[in-house]
């Protein structure tokens, strides 16, 4: 599942507008929580010490936001928990889901959000029975350049890793 959110990442073409949703209690029941959300001055803070080919290559990404959640056992949250992040993209009409896998013990769902005929918008649920990740940004960047990130990005991580 992992790799399936870094390949998703890779090929999502642009981003938009932000969502609202909460989540709060999907993450009071999880016993180990990842949030983030970066956007106006502590988006431009992260920008400042990414490296310059990145900097170069994300457009005008204005807000990211990644909630990950893992669980101690199977059954602690359920996929109606996750009804409130589906509705604001099922009540926009610029909005159509791109993707829905679902297997017996995993799910991932992309939408995409489409105005004036460009991809502006970027949703990934990615569910398993003891982890959930959700993943919004809000801007726009084009394909080339966020494979490119994407790619100097794990290169950069692999390199760090083999040499310590």
């Amino acid at each position: 599942m992992k790799s399936l959110l870094i390949m998703t990442l890779a090929l999502a073409p642009a981003w938009g507008q932000a969502l609202n949703f909460n989540l709060d209690a999907v993450a009071a029941k999880a016993k180990e929580k990842a949030e983030i959300t970066l956007e106006g001055p502590l988006l431009e803070q992260a920008m400042k010490n990414a490296p310059d080919k990145v900097k170069d290559k994300m457009g005008s990404v204005s807000r990211v936001l990644v909630r990950h959640y893992e669980f101690d056992k199977p059954g602690q949250y359920a996929d109606s928990d996750l009804d409130s992040v589906r509705k604001v993209v099922s009540s926009g009409s610029d909005w159509a889901r791109m993707l829905n896998i679902k297997e017996e013990k995993e799910s991932v769902e992309i939408y995409m959000q489409t105005q004036a005929g460009k991809t502006t918008g970027f949703l990934l649920i990615a569910a398993e029975q003891k982890e959930l990740t959700v993943v919004q940004i809000t801007g726009t960047i084009d394909l080339a350049s966020l494979q490119e990130v994407v790619k100097s990005t794990i290169n950069y991580d692999l390199k760090s890793a083999g040499g310590q």
